[in-house]
C-alpha cells in the first residue's frame, strides 16, 4: 500500500511539474537535512572549504531534527544527512541515523573519511544506514592533498579499507559503499587508475562526480571545470528546475532554501521549526516556482546563472528521469 501512494504521488509531482503549478498538495521525494556545516577540511571545489560560506556555524539541534524526522519519514522516499558539513562531527548522528529508521526510510549521508575509526566503522554498520559516500580524490598524495586541505592521503585511504574489512567482517548489506571522487582539472587524468584502485571488494559502487560550480557564483571553483557547463542559459529556454517540486533542503538552523546551490542561504524560504510542509508549500516556495516558471531570478543568485537544469526533467516515477548517464552517477 505504501509504494502505492508513493507511486500515486510521483504521478501527482510529474503531472504539477509539467503543468507549472506553483502549489503543490504533496511531500517531496528526497529531504536534505544538513546536521552541521562544520567541516575540518578545507577542500578547493567547496565554498565552505574556500572559507565563503559566511552564515552562521552550527549543529542541528537533536529535538528539531525528531520533530522534522517525525513530521516527514513516513512521507518521502530517502532523508540524506548530509550537505555543507562533515556529518560524523554532530555528536548525536547515530542517534538520528536509528530515530530515521524507526520510520523505515532510507538513509544516507557522505563523509570526507577522515574521521573513521574502529569505533565509529562499527556504529556505522549497526546504526542501520542505507548507503554512505566515501569521498577521495585523487589517487596520490599530491593530488589529494592539493584538494582536500587538511586531508592525509595514506590515512584516508586506510581509513576506507579497514571500514570495508569491517563491514565484510560483518557480513551487513548495509550500507551500501559509494567510493565517490570529483571530476575536475586536478583529478580527471586520473580517472582510469582510481577506477582501478577502487574496484575491490566492499565498494558496491565507483561514483565518478561531475564537479558541481555551485550555479556558477564562483569563479576559482569554475576555474576547475573541465568541461563549459557553466554557460549562462537564455531565459525563454530554461526550463524551471525540479528540485523545487521534488526535493526539499533543511539546513542546521532550521532554514529551508531551494537547494545546496545557495549554500549562505541568501534566499531563505522560511524556517521549519514550526513544520516542513507549511514552508515548502508556503508563499515563498510557491514564488520560487513562479519565477523559475517565468525564468524571472534575477534576485535569486543560485538560481540566476545555474544550469543543472538544462539536462534535468523528471520522468513519471522518478524526479530523476532524463539524466545523461554521468549525471546518474552523481545522483543515485
Amino acid at each position: 500500500m505504501k509504494n502505492i501512494v508513493r507511486k500515486i504521488g510521483h504521478i501527482k509531482k510529474y503531472i504539477y511539474y509539467n503543468q507549472n503549478r506553483t502549489e503543490l498538495s504533496f511531500y517531496p521525494d528526497r529531504l536534505y537535512l544538513e546536521l552541521t556545516n562544520h567541516c575540518n577540511f578545507q577542500c578547493i571545489m567547496c565554498p565552505n572549504g574556500r572559507g565563503l560560506m559566511k552564515r552562521e556555524r552550527g549543529f542541528i539541534d537533536y529535538r528539531l531534527c525528531k520533530n522534522i524526522i517525525d513530521e516527514m519519514a513516513s512521507h518521502v522516499d530517502t532523508i540524506v544527512l548530509h550537505s555543507w558539513g562533515e556529518s560524523l562531527l554532530h555528536p548525536r548522528i547515530f542517534d538520528i541515523i536509528k530515530y530515521c529508521g524507526n520510520y523505515g526510510v532510507r538513509t544516507e549521508f557522505s563523509t570526507n573519511t577522515s574521521l573513521l575509526n574502529e569505533d565509529i566503522d562499527k556504529k556505522i554498520i549497526d546504526s542501520g544506514l542505507s548507503m554512505i559516500y566515501l569521498c577521495i580524490d585523487g589517487v596520490t598524495k599530491e593530488t589529494y592533498e592539493s584538494i582536500r586541505k587538511n586531508g592525509d592521503y595514506e590515512k584516508s585511504v586506510k581509513n576506507v579499507e579497514d571500514f570495508l574489512k569491517i563491514k565484510r567482517a560483518t557480513q551487513s548489506k548495509k550500507p551500501f559503499v559509494n567510493l565517490q571522487t570529483v571530476i575536475m582539472k586536478e583529478t580527471n587524468s586520473d580517472i582510469e587508475n582510481f577506477k582501478k584502485k577502487w574496484s575491490i571488494e566492499g565498494v558496491d559502487k565507483i561514483n565518478l562526480k561531475p564537479l558541481d560550480t555551485w550555479g556558477g557564483q564562483i569563479s576559482e571553483i569554475n576555474q576547475l571545470n573541465i568541461n563549459e557547463r557553466n554557460e549562462v542559459i537564455e531565459a525563454n529556454n530554461r526550463p524551471h528546475c525540479p528540485n523545487l517540486w521534488y526535493h526539499a533542503y533543511i539546513y542546521w538552523d532550521g532554514t529551508l532554501v531551494c537547494c545546496e546551490r545557495d549554500f549562505d542561504a541568501v534566499y531563505p524560504l522560511g524556517n521549519v521549526k514550526d513544520g516542513v510542509m507549511k514552508i515548502w508549500n508556503g508563499p515563498g516556495m510557491q514564488e520560487l516556482r513562479r519565477k523559475h516558471i517565468n525564468s524571472d531570478l534575477e534576485d535569486v543568485p543560485s538560481c540566476r546563472n545555474c544550469n543543472e537544469c538544462r539536462w534535468w526533467k523528471p520522468a513519471i516515477f522518478s524526479s530523476w528521469g532524463n539524466i545523461p548517464q554521468d549525471k546518474k552517477k552523481e545522483k543515485a
